[in-house]
This record gives C-alpha cells, sequence and structure tokens, in this order.
C-alpha cells in the first residue's frame, strides 16, 4: 500500500442521524485575525497532560471548555485556571444503566480508546499490550489489586504465623504452670508425716547389706558419710534389685529340686539296662566271628577256581588268534587276484576314453572359433546402428535448434515493439497525470470562485434587497450615485440590478460542475493509463520469461553431447562427418564378415557341444574308477602282507580246531564250579549283615543310654548338688534353699519401708523446688492472679489469631476471584479473534494476516499479550513484519470485532480517527466497504476524522450511491472556538 501526506485542514464525515456537535471554546472573543491561533485538541493531546489539565487553557483566558450537542440534549465540561474541572449535562440516555464512574472502563472496553498509535495493541511489547488489554472490565485497579495481593498475602501469612507461634507458646507455658502447681501438691501431700533421719536409713541400708552377703554388689561409697537423699535412693534402689535377683534365683532351684526325685528314678533304670546291652554286645560278636572266619575259607577257594579259569581262557585266546590268522591270510590271496584284473580293465577303459574325447575336443574348438569371429562382427555392425541412430537424433536437434534460434529473434523483436509501445503510454500517462493535475487546479480554482462569488452575491443581494425593500415611492434620486433617475426608473434599474446577480453565481456553478467533471474523467483516464501500462509491463516480462527460457533450452543445444557446437551451422558439419565415417566402417566390417568360413548351424554346434560333455563325463568316471581299483589292489597287497608278517604258524588247522574245543570244554566246567561256591558265599554274606546291623544296634543303644546317664548328671549337678543321684541329698538342699530364701524376702521388706521414708524425703525437696518455681513465674500476683492472666493473654492471642485467618481466606478468595475474573477478561477477548481473521480477509490482501493470532494471558502476576503472524514454518510478532497500512488495518479490524462482541449502550457508533491515513484509494475502498456494512447490516453509526478530503467525498459519495444518509462536517475557528459545521457542498457532490 502508498503512503499519503496528510493534508491541510481536518475533516469530519459522519453517517450517523443523530449527530453530535464538538466545540472547543475560551473565554475571550476571537478576533478574524486569530482564527489561525485556534487549535483543535486531540484526545491524546489532553491526556498527555494527566493531571495538569488546566494547561489547555490559552494564555490569557480564563476557561477552557469542550461541549457535545446532540439533538435533544448537551454535556459540557469545564476547566478553570485554577484547575477545577466541572461537568454539566446528563448522559443518561445515551449509556442508560451504567454508573459515571465505570464509563472509562466501559469505553477500554468497547474500542480501547486510551492508546495512542505509537502504542497499538498489535505494535507494542507483550508486558505493554497485556497491560492496555487489562485495563477492560477489571481496570486498572483490579490489575493493581492482583499486582499487590502477593506482597499482602505474604505479609499476613508472616503475621499469622507469628501470632500462632505466640499462642503456641502461651499454651505451653500455662502446660508448666499447670504441672508445677500438680507436682507440687503431689509432692507435698507424699511428704506428709514423720522422718527419720537420713543416717539412721544409711545405717538401715548397710546393715540388710551385710545380713544377705551384698554390701560388695552395690556401688562403692553411696552409704558413707555424709548421705543424701539422692545417694540413700540410688543405694536402696540397687540393694533392693540385688535381693530381687536372689530371691527370684532360689526360688528357681527350690522348683528345680521338686524334678530331683525323677533324676534318681531315671538314672538307676539307665545303670541297669546299660549292664544288659553290654552283656548282649558280647555275645553278638563272638557269633560274627565264627560266621567271619567260614566266608574267609570260602573265598579263597573261588579265588583258585578264578586263576584255573583264567588260564584256560588265555590258552583259548592263543589257539583262536592263530585258527583266524590261517584263515584271513587265505582270504587275503584271493581278493588280491581279483583286484589285479579289475586294475587292467580299468586300464582299458581310461585310454579309449581319452582318444574319443581328444578328437570331439577338437572339432568343437573349431566350431567356437568360427562363431566367435561372426559375433565379434555383428557386435561391431550393431555398435555402428547405435551410433547412426544417435547422428539421426542429432540432427533432429539440429532442426530443433534452428526453430529455437528463430523463436528468440521473434521474442526479441516484439519485446523491443512493447518496449517502444511502453515509452509510448508512459508519455500519455504522464501527460494525463499533468492533465489531471491541471484539472485538480481549474476545480480548485472554479470552487474558490464559486465560494467567493456566492459570497459576495449574498452580500450584494442582500444589500440591494435591503435597498429596494426600504426604497421610498417618492425616491427619484440613486441613493448611491445620486444621479436624478426618477421614481419609475430607479425601481426599473434595481429589479434590474437584483437579476444580474444570479446569472453570475449559476454560471460559476456549472463551471464548478464542469470542472469536477472534467477532473472525475481524467482520474478515469489516468487510471485507464495505469491499465495500460501495467498491461504493457506484464507482456514485457512475460516475454522476458520467455526469452531466457529459449536462450536456457539453446545452451543445452550447445552442450548436447551429440551436438557439442557453437552455431547450427558448425552442428550440422559435424554430423555430416561422423554419419561418412559410420557408412565406411560398415562396409568394411561386411567385406571382413563375408571372407570368413560360414556359420555353423546352432543345432549342429550344440549336439557337438553335447557329445563332447558326454565324452568329457565318461573320461572322468573312467579315471575315477581306475584310481579306485588301484586303490583296492593297494589296500589287498597290504592286508596280506600283515596277515604273513611274522612267526608263521606250525600246527595245522584241524589241529587247532580240536584243541580249541577242548578248552572250552574245560572253561564250562570250573565255570560250575566257580558258581557253587559264590553261591555259598552270597550266604554267608547275608548272614554277616545280619549280625553286624544287630551289634551296630546293640552299640547304638549302649551310647544313647550313656549319654542319658551324662544328662542325668548333669542335671544333678545344676541343682547344685554333687556326686551320683541320691534321695538323701536332694532332700537336705532343699531345707537349705528355703531358710535362705525366708531370710531374703524378711530383708527385701526391710528394703521396701525404707524406701518409702527415702520418697518421703524425695517429695519433700520435689514439693520446695516446684514452690520455689511457681514464685519466680508469679512474681508480685497471686497464683490465682496469674493463671487467670495467662488465660486472658490465650484468649486474646486467640481472637487475633481467629481475625488474621478469616482476613487471610478473604485475601485467598479475592485473588481466586480475581483471577477468575481476568481469566473471564481473557476468554471475551479471545473469542473476537475468529471475528477478527474473517475481517482481516476483506481488508488486508497478504494471506499470512489471515492467521493473526492474539495470545492473552498472565505470566507471575503480570498481563501478557501479543500478535503473532504465520512467516514459513514459524510465528513472528507483528511489528516485524507489517506496514504501516497493515498495522493500521490489523488495528481498526480488531477494534472493529471488539465493538461487535461487547456492545453496552443503546447508541452503537464507530468513532475513527483517520483509518485510511496510510492508504490509496483503491485499497481505502476495502475499508469504506467493509464500514458500509457496518452500517447497513449492524446498525452501527460512523464518525470518521481525516485530513484527506479525497477520500472523504470518496467514502460520501459510496454512502449516498448506496441510499445511506451521510454527511460532511469540517472543523473551523470562528471566534467562539473551533467548532464542527456541516460542509456547503454536500449536493453539489452528491450532483456531481
Amino acid at each position: 500500500m502508498t503512503e499519503k501526506p496528510s493534508q491541510k485542514g481536518r475533516n469530519v464525515l459522519t453517517s450517523c442521524t443523530r449527530t453530535p456537535v464538538c466545540r472547543c471554546v475560551c473565554s475571550h472573543e476571537h478576533h478574524p485575525s486569530n482564527r489561525r491561533s485556534c487549535f483543535y485538541l486531540s484526545r491524546d493531546s489532553v491526556k498527555n497532560l494527566k493531571k495538569d489539565i488546566k494547561h489547555v487553557i490559552r494564555d490569557d483566558e480564563a476557561f477552557g471548555q469542550v461541549s457535545l450537542n446532540f439533538a435533544d440534549f448537551t454535556a459540557t465540561s469545564k476547566v478553570t485556571a485554577a484547575g477545577k474541572v466541572s461537568q454539566d449535562g446528563d448522559l443518561t440516555s445515551l449509556f442508560p444503566g451504567v454508573p459515571e464512574s465505570d464509563l472509562p472502563f466501559l469505553l477500554r472496553l468497547t474500542h480501547l480508546l486510551d492508546q495512542r498509535e505509537n502504542e497499538w495493541i498489535v505494535k507494542a511489547e507483550e508486558s505493554e499490550a497485556g497491560s492496555q488489554l487489562a485495563k477492560l472490565p477489571v481496570g486498572r485497579e483490579g490489575s493493581r489489586v492482583g499486582a499487590t495481593l502477593p506482597s499482602v498475602r505474604r505479609s499476613l501469612t508472616e503475621q499469622k504465623n507469628r501470632e500462632q507461634q505466640g499462642l503456641i507458646e502461651l499454651q505451653k507455658e500455662l502446660q508448666e504452670w499447670n504441672r508445677l502447681i500438680q507436682e507440687r501438691d503431689i509432692a507435698a501431700a507424699g511428704a506428709i508425716g514423720t522422718l527419720r533421719p537420713q543416717e539412721h536409713l544409711a545405717k538401715a541400708l548397710s546393715e540388710a547389706a551385710v545380713q544377705t552377703q551384698s554390701f560388695d554388689q552395690i556401688p562403692l561409697g553411696l552409704l558413707s558419710d555424709p548421705v543424701n537423699q539422692d545417694t540413700l535412693a540410688l543405694a536402696q534402689t540397687a540393694l533392693s534389685e540385688v535381693l530381687r535377683i536372689k530371691v527370684e534365683r532360689v526360688q528357681a532351684l527350690i522348683v528345680d529340686l521338686a524334678e530331683a526325685d525323677g533324676l534318681v528314678e531315671s538314672f538307676s533304670a539307665v545303670r541297669f539296662r546299660l549292664d544288659a546291652l553290654n552283656i548282649q554286645l558280647a555275645a553278638a560278636n563272638e557269633t560274627l566271628g565264627g560266621h567271619t572266619k567260614s566266608r574267609t575259607e570260602n573265598a579263597t577257594l573261588l579265588k583258585e577256581h578264578q586263576d584255573n579259569i583264567q588260564l584256560a581262557q588265555q590258552e583259548r585266546a592263543t589257539v583262536g588268534q592263530a585258527l583266524e590268522r590261517l584263515v584271513n591270510e587265505a582270504g587275503a590271496r584271493l581278493q588280491v587276484d581279483h583286484r589285479k584284473q579289475a586294475l587292467v580293465e580299468a586300464a582299458t577303459a581310461v585310454t579309449s576314453a581319452e582318444e574319443q574325447c581328444a578328437a570331439l575336443r577338437e572339432k568343437h574348438e573349431r566350431n567356437l572359433q568360427i562363431r566367435n569371429q561372426h559375433a565379434q562382427l555383428d557386435s561391431q555392425l550393431q555398435s555402428l546402428d547405435q551410433t547412426e541412430k544417435k547422428l539421426f537424433e542429432g540432427q533432429r536437434l539440429v532442426v530443433e535448434w534452428e526453430a529455437t534460434e528463430e523463436r528468440l529473434k521473434e521474442n526479441r523483436k516484439e519485446s523491443d515493439l512493447l518496449e517502444e509501445v511502453l515509452t509510448r503510454v508512459g508519455g500519455e500517462l504522464v501527460e494525463k497525470r499533468v492533465a489531471l493535475d491541471a484539472c485538480k487546479a481549474a476545480e480548485d480554482a472554479a470552487r474558490a470562485h464559486y465560494q467567493a462569488l456566492s459570497a459576495s452575491a449574498d452580500t450584494i443581494r442582500q444589500a440591494v434587497a435591503s435597498i429596494a425593500e426600504h426604497l421610498p415611492s417618492e425616491q427619484e434620486n440613486c441613493p448611491l450615485c445620486l444621479y436624478p433617475h426618477g421614481s419609475t426608473e430607479l425601481k426599473e434599474r434595481v429589479a434590474t440590478a437584483l437579476q444580474a446577480i444570479s446569472p453570475s453565481l449559476t454560471s460559476a456553478d456549472q463551471q464548478l460542475k464542469a470542472a469536477v467533471e472534467a477532473l472525475a474523467a481524467s482520474d478515469a483516464e489516468v487510471v485507464s493509463a495505469l491499465a495500460v501500462v501495467g498491461d504493457c509491463q506484464a507482456k514485457l516480462a512475460a516475454l522476458e520469461d520467455l526469452r531466457r527460457g529459449l536462450e536456457r533450452v539453446i545452451v543445452q543445444f550447445r552442450i548436447d553431447p551429440i551436438l557439442a557446437s557453437d552455431s547450427v551451422l558448425l552442428a550440422k558439419e559435424s554430423l555430416r562427418v561422423q554419419l561418412e565415417g559410420v557408412s565406411a566402417s560398415r562396409k568394411h566390417v561386411i567385406g571382413q564378415r563375408s571372407a570368413l568360413e560360414p556359420l555353423v548351424a546352432q543345432e549342429a554346434f550344440e549336439q557337438a557341444q553335447h557329445a563332447l560333455d558326454i565324452a568329457v563325463a565318461e573320461l572322468d568316471q573312467a579315471r575315477v574308477e581306475h584310481a579306485e581299483a588301484l586303490t583296492r589292489l593297494d589296500q589287498a597287497v597290504a592286508t596280506l602282507s600283515a596277515f604273513t608278517t611274522g612267526t608263521p604258524v606250525v600246527r595245522t588247522l584241524e589241529e587247532l580246531t580240536v584243541q580249541k574245543s577242548q578248552l572250552d570244554d574245560r572253561i564250562l566246567e570250573l565255570n560250575g564250579q566257580v558258581d557253587t561256591v559264590q553261591l555259598a558265599l552270597d550266604a554267608q554274606q547275608r548272614q554277616l549283615q545280619e549280625l553286624s546291623s544287630a551289634v551296630r544296634t546293640t552299640e547304638e543303644a549302649i551310647r544313647h543310654a550313656q549319654a542319658q546317664l551324662a544328662s542325668i548328671r548333669a542335671g544333678w549337678l545344676r541343682l547344685g548338688l554333687e556326686g551320683d543321684p541320691l534321695v538323701e541329698v536332694a532332700q537336705a538342699r532343699a531345707s537349705t534353699l528355703r531358710s535362705t530364701l525366708t531370710d531374703l524376702e524378711s530383708n527385701l521388706g526391710v528394703l521396701e519401708n525404707l524406701g518409702v521414708e527415702i520418697l518421703a524425703w524425695a517429695k519433700l525437696s520435689e514439693s520446695q523446688l516446684a514452690q520455689r518455681l511457681i514464685d519466680a513465674q508469679r512474681l508480685d500476683r497471686t497464683e490465682e492472679r496469674f493463671f487467670a492472666h495467662l488465660n486472658e493473654r490465650i484468649a486474646t492471642a486467640t481472637e487475633q489469631l481467629s481475625d488474621l485467618t478469616k482476613l487471610s481466606e478473604a485475601m485467598d478468595a479475592l485473588d481466586v476471584f480475581l483471577k477468575k475474573e481476568i481469566g473471564n477478561v481473557q476468554a471475551h477477548v479471545s473469542k473476537v479473534v475468529p471475528r477478527w481473521q474473517a475481517l482481516l480477509k476483506r481488508v488486508v490482501r497478504e494471506t499470512r494476516f489471515h492467521e493473526a493470532n492474539l495470545n492473552f494471558f498472565t505470566r507471575y502476576n503480570k498481563e501478557k499479550a501479543e500478535v503473532l503472524v504465520p512467516l514459513g514454518k514459524r510465528s513472528a510478532p507483528v511489528p516485524d513484519v507489517a506496514s504501516e497500512a497493515q498495522l493500521t488495518d490489523l488495528q481498526l479490524t480488531f477494534l472493529l470485532s471488539m465493538a461487535m462482541s461487547h456492545q453496552w449502550s443503546p447508541w452503537k457508533a464507530l468513532l475513527l480517527d483517520d483509518p485510511t491515513q496510510h492508504h490509496d484509494l483503491v485499497h481505502a475502498s476495502a475499508v469504506f466497504d467493509l464500514l458500509r456494512d457496518y452500517i447497513v447490516d449492524h446498525g452501527f453509526q460512523v464518525v470518521i476524522a481525516t485530513h484527506d478530503a479525497l477520500q472523504a467525498r470518496y467514502f460520501l459519495r459510496k454512502l449516498q450511491n448506496d441510499g445511506i444518509d451521510a454527511k460532511i462536517w469540517t472543523l473551523v475557528p470562528t471566534e467562539h472556538g473551533v467548532t464542527a459545521e456541516e460542509g456547503q457542498w454536500k449536493q453539489r457532490i452528491r450532483g456531481g
């Protein structure tokens, strides 16, 4: 989009029927010469002053005032030189049901009117944009509260923890006071009665220790002078523990003595059984010895029989070996004869196969040589054919090359012609633009002339009419020149003067209309010329692209491996020479082929090759069989040599056979004798095992009885008794233990009584100590007053902690509700994004901005916002990629989307400040179409402030052509301040 400089003056175009008139005045009366010093106060100018609003008043003036005038009500804001601001008028009909304090937030909600151009939400940093969006329903105060809440909650938490810790310490102090009172009372109750001196108690403990023989078992020095309550308690406790242990030990010994009678009876029974087992063991050992001697004799006899069998088997093995040697030697001789005959037959077969194979191989190699020569020549002919095809393809490429050269020449001619046409239409465009400027100047001059004539005509008409109205009927002299015309002629001259004013004004009006029409026609001619220039440029660019493509094709022809030439002529000559070389080579190869022997038929060639393969296989088989026959002969000779080596056999085959039969009978007889003796040995072995088992059983029973005797003696010793178990010894031991137990229990009772007296001394000390601690805490208060004082402090701390807890919970609830409300704001803002994107598709041509997205979020309790558009595979901030016009369109469409989504007033109006200042008329038309739809489809009233009169008139014509009532207002300085006045040329523009 093109950027247009702003023009002087400021116009306001409105499409609303309930139009407000803005007026900014000062208290003095302006002289016409001071009108240029009046200025238009923009919202940004006022906002920049913040609290110093009084500086809007001009120098030497008393006050400044801004008025908003509607058809049925007016609102005025006035500021004095002292800075006091007063407002008059009622806007409740414009903002029904809305408190006056909420109006700034409502304005921000709908239009974000507090944004300046350099701080637009689409251009700002994410923190600045987030702070702007945070000014929506919750307002600036809500954001400040949200930012302050963490520190407030942290302070409350710290104070609550301190109060809670103080309450816990007070409760601990009360518990400690109650414990001291209770311990004092208990100690005082335990110390009641008459107490013996501590020295007497120490002496009694020493006597008890000596009587029980336990003096050396208590710590040394506990009962030495001087004694105190602690040493007495420690000595009493130690001595009591020692006596209890002794009592328990003596009681255990007495209980164990109850087992003494059983031990005596068991000892007698086990000893009798042990004597019987010893007698039984001696008898079993004697019987076992007799059976062992008999078995030893039978084993010796079995050994003799086995030795005889082994000698007979060795002799039989010798005879068998000699017999086997004679049989094997005869067989080996017969095998050698057979192998020699087979070797002769195999050698004959090998010779015959070699002769046949040699003849067939020679024939096949001759056929193969002839075949290879023919194949080589055929390959050369085939290669020549392929080369010839490539050369023919080269000739086709040469033809295409020539055609491409011709097309390139035609392209260059067309480009030259188009450049000439472009130069010519460019000159025409310049001329038409000059004519357009001249038409604009003529239109401005005609307009100024018309306005001057109109003003003069009105003045003259008023003066002449006044003169005509007040001219006496008898007046004969002219009131200006005093010439005596006579009353009749004077009236006629005045009437003629009144009529002569209108034709001049009508002529000026016609000239203005003609100038406007000429300007529109000139503007259309410039647009047409621009279209022609653009068309020529597009055609020239297309020809340039075609030329580059043709040049690339020609370069490919030049570097083609077949052509490899810089020009068409060189390529043709190269192809001709190569084709002649191919023809000569083909003739030479054909001559060589005709001189060769005729090619053997394929069937005959395959039959000869098959016969050679069969002969080679048969030869290989014959050689393998010959080698196997030779190997078998060698093996037979080696076997025969092995049999004939060594000492020759003296006896004959029949003698050896008889001797072997005799030895077999001898071995069979000896085996029968061995089996008989072995049966006897097995029976004796079973008897020996039974006797051995009986002996082992008896020995195990003896060991068990001996172990029982040892266990009984050990139990007897554990009871403190000596020797073998006897009834008399157990009875004497029991009597001694009962006497000792009586003495120990008596002394233990004495110790318990002493412990009570020592405890009473301890209670007395504890009571005195507790009283001292109580007195240290209560100071000059009584115990009852100190207890009440502690309870009062605890109640006060509890109440303060409860108040802080309620306040902390309230802050937590406020934080939750505030975050929820801010989240709702973010959700409501995000809802406008789909509508925003739809509007962008209508206004912005570049497609990446159609996917613009608004991210509104909170980070670290601070509002953040960013506007991103896709850039490649990522997203980029809008200010980095958008032009000024695109930024304006993004901001405008966002505000329009907000206006549709958040409607809080029955007056639906769009107040726009120069929304097309960076647009040319073509792009501004898309914005105007969108605004027209908002008027027609959504019932909005539109007020636009702009410096561009041309765009204002264009938008006016567009609205009026669609039947929409529209007006142009001009901000002009007057004696009463800056005032918005309706333009005087609306109908003329509509008619033009």
